[in-house]
């Protein structure tokens, strides 16, 4: 009898596990999202930078599949997809410009394999964590030009 009831039950499917949001519904949630859609933000130039589509479904199937309950879990992978993408806009910038025009990058001009290996780092972390959950990026990467993500210094 025991058997009987474990069988019905796998093969009835009396799991309280839902299905992962299908990529129309992702990309509807994305439209609504404060962010917009994709296409509407200026993505860098990175080689990267080209799957941030990509990068933010995974992102939004992340928050939706195991953060449901957590209302900020969009903005955030929003916010650190958006600003990954600008540390990457940054350092292009700084690397093409003339010294004098971004003097408080000097670093990133003077040794621009930092940057690069605080990028594979960052992807380094992502990668591992699955890349799923991309709100390590954000963070991460403008770090590494002496960002503010989390706005602690105030701007006057």
């Amino acid at each position: 009898m025991l058997g009987f009831l474990l069988f019905a039950w796998t093969v009835g499917g009396c799991s309280s596990a839902t299905s992962p949001p299908t990529l129309d519904e992702v990309r509807a949630t994305q439209g609504r999202s404060k962010a917009g859609p994709t296409e509407n933000w200026r993505v860098a130039n990175a080689v990267w930078s080209k799957s941030t589509q990509a990068m933010r479904d995974r992102a939004y199937r992340f928050c939706l599949t195991r953060r449901p309950r957590n209302t900020g879990c969009l903005d955030e992978q929003d916010w650190s997809l958006i600003s990954a993408n600008h540390a990457e806009t940054n350092v292009s910038r700084i690397l093409t410009s003339p010294d004098d025009e971004y003097p408080y990058f000097k670093a990133i001009r003077d040794r621009p394999a930092s940057f690069s290996d605080a990028r594979a780092f960052c992807f380094q972390i992502y990668d591992d964590a699955g890349a799923a959950d991309a709100r390590i990026l954000g963070p991460c990467l403008l770090n590494a030009i002496g960002g503010d993500y989390f706005g602690i210094v105030p701007v006057s």
